[in-house]
């Protein structure tokens, strides 16, 4: 009994993990579940207003537990802040796009080629829609189906398509594109043939990343056959989508997946 007390007090004494665990907590009730904001934050004031009572009438138990609670709740708001776009010009206003746009930003990744189709993601300064010439910000997922011209990270490039959102699961536990994307900040989508670099750019250290990484790729190829070569793209790289399905399944059903670190940029 007097293990117990004394546990109780020192957690009481070190509000601080309790503070943190809430606060991550809040972030993944955040994270997986929808809840409405207006009873959030309405509950978030409530909670102010009881703690402050509590702490008034000496009963500074009950108004820690009301600080975790409020912890709990700022967790889950600070995600939804995060999360969300919330600008009155995010790119995501313009979507779906009936008509064809015309967007101009900055490539914010390496571009990736598989299956004669350029993917990469563009940080968006502008769109052009009906003429009209308007400041925005965002990011978009574009798929180029005609790479005719070279683009590299850090570059301003002009592309022209319809804007479009990302599609959620068909079923339920099927792979959401829509959430896969948004986590990464993107809640848009563009597909064009119509690509064009207007001013060249990016950190020069970056680029030697990129060109090293490239390098590295081409010795793997020519060293190895596949799908050997595949696998070790795979463990080195973090290059997941170069792997044939079949391995791909193989990983899964030995639980090995863990093994294939995921690609940055």
């Amino acid at each position: 009994m007097e293990n117990s007390d004394n546990f109780s007090t020192t957690r009481m004494n070190k509000p601080i993990y309790g503070i943190t665990f809430f606060f991550i907590l809040g972030i993944i009730i955040g994270r997986y579940l929808t809840l409405p904001f207006l009873p959030l934050y309405l509950g978030l004031i409530a909670l102010f207003v009881l703690a402050f009572v509590l702490y008034l009438k000496k009963k500074e138990r009950w108004a820690g537990y009301s600080l975790f609670l409020i912890t709990l709740l700022i967790g889950i708001l600070y995600f939804y802040y995060v999360y969300y776009p919330h600008s009155s010009n995010h790119i995501s206003g313009y979507a779906p796009s009936e008509e064809k746009v015309t967007i101009i930003g900055e490539v914010v990744n390496r571009p990736q080629l598989k299956e004669r189709r350029i993917r990469f993601t563009m940080e968006v300064k502008q769109i052009i829609e009906n003429g009209q010439e308007r400041s925005t910000q965002g990011r978009v997922w574009v798929v180029s189906y005609f790479p005719l011209e070279n683009y590299h990270y850090g570059d301003t490039v002009r592309v022209e398509g319809r804007l479009r959102l990302p599609e959620e699961a068909k079923e339920k536990g099927g792979f959401d594109w829509q959430r896969y994307l948004s986590y990464q900040g993107i809640w848009v989508e563009l597909a064009t043939g119509n690509v064009t670099v207007e001013k060249e750019g990016g950190s020069s250290l970056i680029k030697w990343a990129y060109k090293s990484r490239d390098w590295m790729v081409r010795v793997i190829e020519h060293t190895l056959p596949e799908p050997h070569s595949f696998v070790l793209k795979g463990i080195m790289l973090g290059d997941k989508e170069s792997l044939p399905l079949t391995v791909q399944e193989s990983f899964l059903r030995t639980g090995t997946g863990q093994a294939v670190p995921v690609q940055l940029g």
